[in-house]
């Protein structure tokens, strides 16, 4: 049986022995053997018996560390700008974050595996509250700066450790429509944080905005403090895809290899499931950045504001509708499935003339984007093993930070320099890039048999 596939079924409970037994399979080519485990579905359920209150808490607190998250991230330029920051460095002071957060992601991973992470989300969540209580008394941009330089760091320690402690709670069986239920948390709250801290900085100023985000992490706080079950870590047993070295007293030891240290931080077999990610996270964080004045350099008639409430509205009753398929259907199928939607919805924005095709578009986002998130992290989890969703959760992360990152970068560039009429197409390619990198990476990736009927 491939290593893979044991992982999906469920957690090795004699990882020596398995290693043994299985040496020759384990060590395998860097990742197009180990992405195989992408098509492995696990035994469909219906129910949700899995939930409990620990879970509802974990889900709860990240629905408020991500509101107030989106709800800076929406007004730190305009609110560096207030505080003396030209044009370059309010760009700066905002990107500094996910930047910050991108070189964090593999060391948050490691430490999640190693420490309690209880522990690990109250200084995370700490550092988060600092960081915001920062920018309400900020008196000038470089403090403002130093302070998202603190949610940098804390943001990617609170994300990685609240998905892999909710994940070491779960049943990989049901791993697929929990994480559903994760991301749709995380997706509510990047539609519902944005729209709030607009309202709230037209009405009462930045400071009071800032104040709302401090609650709000405050309250992400009460919530991990109120969670009784801790998540398993990671032991002795050896690192996924390692087999146990056999050392004799006539035999020299053997030295950590570039691969092992590399496996230290991040997990080598969810890069494949990061870089599909990532490809999916451009358009939309292109579409994210520019929509509005995409809209406004075309001159459309168009109430752009509805696209993104229509989208999180979409991708609750998607994920609602859906739930018992992610753990029914395969990687390959979704991602044909999502990379369809992605194209129908990019075109819809490139055809755009009325808020009927506004509606369509945002529809099609959501069963792209929004679905893939979901199915990119449960495989994540899974393909890195019992024990190691800490770095599991930090590589699909990091591939998340880089369509963050690379989206408004690519959507500025093909602003500035192509006809706008060929900007959604140009995005449109990310799809097939997509596709191939799951081709190349997965040798089963054509063969109806890599996947349980």
């Amino acid at each position: 049986m491939h290593c893979l596939e044991v992982l999906h079924k469920g957690p090795i409970d004699d990882w020596p022995a398995f290693a043994a037994k299985h040496k020759e399979s384990m060590h395998m080519p860097a990742l197009s053997a180990q992405t195989q485990g992408f098509d492995h579905t696990n035994e469909p359920t219906d129910n949700d018996s899995f939930m409990n209150g620990s879970i509802i808490l974990i889900m709860t607190a990240a629905f408020f560390y991500m509101s107030g998250t989106m709800m800076g991230t929406t007004l730190i330029v305009g609110y560096s700008h207030s505080l003396g920051a030209n044009g370059e460095f309010a760009g700066i002071i905002a990107g500094t974050m996910n930047i910050v957060s991108l070189f964090c992601r593999p060391w948050a991973g490691r430490l999640s595996d190693r420490i309690p992470m209880k522990r690990f989300s109250i200084i995370a969540v700490l550092l988060m509250i600092a960081a915001n209580a920062g920018y309400m008394a900020s008196p000038h941009a470089s403090t403002l700066f130093a302070a998202r330089i603190i949610n940098g760091i804390g943001f990617s320690g609170l994300s990685v450790c609240l998905a892999a402690w909710m994940s070491s709670l779960i049943p990989l069986a049901h791993i697929g429509k929990a994480m559903g239920y994760y991301g749709l948390a995380n997706a509510l709250a990047m539609a519902l944080g944005p729209a709030i801290g607009i309202r709230i900085c037209a009405s009462l100023g930045y400071r009071a905005a800032f104040a709302v985000t401090t609650a709000a992490m405050t309250a992400a706080l009460i919530m991990v403090l109120l969670v009784r079950k801790d998540g398993s870590r990671s032991t002795s047993r050896t690192r996924t895809g390692e087999s146990t070295p056999l050392c004799t007293p006539s035999q020299q030891p053997q030295y950590p290899t570039l691969r092992d240290r590399i496996e230290q931080v991040i997990s080598i077999r969810v890069i494949p499931v990061a870089a599909v990610f990532m490809l999916f996270a451009i358009p939309y964080c292109a579409t994210q950045s520019y929509i509005v004045t995409y809209t406004e350099a075309r001159h459309l008639s168009i109430n752009v504001s509805l696209f993104f409430p229509l989208y999180a509205v979409a991708l609750l009753i998607l994920r609602v509708a859906m739930r018992n398929m992610f753990d029914r259907r395969s990687f390959r199928w979704f991602l044909w499935f999502c990379a369809a939607c992605m194209i129908v919805a990019l075109g819809a924005l490139a055809t755009l003339n009325n808020n009927g095709v506004l509606f369509i578009a945002s529809i099609f986002m959501a069963a792209s984007y929004g679905i893939m998130s979901s199915v990119s992290q449960s495989s994540a989890v899974r393909l890195a093993g019992t024990g190691h969703g800490g770095r599991g959760n930090a590589t699909y992360y990091i591939g998340l930070d880089l369509g963050m990152a690379l989206g408004p970068i690519i959507g500025g560039a093909l602003y500035a320099n192509v006809d706008l009429a060929w900007f959604y197409p140009i995005l449109m390619l990310t799809m097939p890039m997509a596709i191939g990198i799951y081709l190349l990476t997965n040798h089963n990736g054509a063969n109806p048999s890599a996947r349980r009927p």
